[in-house]
């Protein structure tokens, strides 16, 4: 099976599971193509093509076949901050992970979950990867990791997600890649 991880940020969480499950994705693509946003240095050492390119081209390559074949293929979205077509959405099997424990708490769907769970004192929490759809968020859930948060600012809260989310990545991706 072929992975595809796609991000618009840094690429960090693609960095970290990569050495979690002892494999680098097949290529690995973003949308930051001018690095506004600084890629981590370790994600051109795992030997993975990376392509940069704007969002619609992007989109455009995937419909065409140019760089993705959907058989035998999966992609994964790791801080890609665009809604993916419907008609990609359909074509290829496509998953998100999402900082927040939207099965129990449907309320965190969307954008900034993280500040809102902040906000909202939210003493448990967790993060899923679930199928990507058309809708924002609404695809099925496929792995949750849960955790109790007792984080005492915002930016300890993030870091209570980042590790639910890397573990519900692997739990999901080591059951795919078998």
């Amino acid at each position: 099976m072929k992975w595809y991880a796609f991000f618009s940020q840094t690429g960090s969480e693609i960095v970290d599971l990569s050495y979690a499950l002892k494999r680098v994705p097949d290529l690995i693509v973003s949308n930051n193509f001018e690095e506004k946003i600084k890629f981590n240095p370790k994600i051109r050492k795992l030997g993975s093509t990376v392509m940069q390119g704007e969002h619609d081209l992007i989109m455009t390559y995937c419909r065409n076949q140019t760089f993705i074949e959907p058989e035998d293929a999966i992609i994964t979205l790791h801080g890609y901050l665009r809604i993916l077509p419907a008609d990609i959405c359909n074509k290829y099997e496509i998953y998100n992970g999402h900082p927040a424990a939207i099965g129990m708490y449907p309320e965190l769907k969307g954008k900034d979950p993280q500040i809102r769970t902040w906000m909202g004192k939210y003493t448990n929490t967790g993060s899923v990867v679930h199928r990507v759809t058309a809708g924002v968020d609404e695809g099925e859930i496929i792995s949750t990791v849960f955790a109790t948060t007792k984080a005492t600012s915002l930016e300890e809260l993030y870091g209570i997600l980042r590790q639910t989310s890397l573990q519900s990545w692997v739990d999901f991706l080591k059951m795919r890649f078998k």
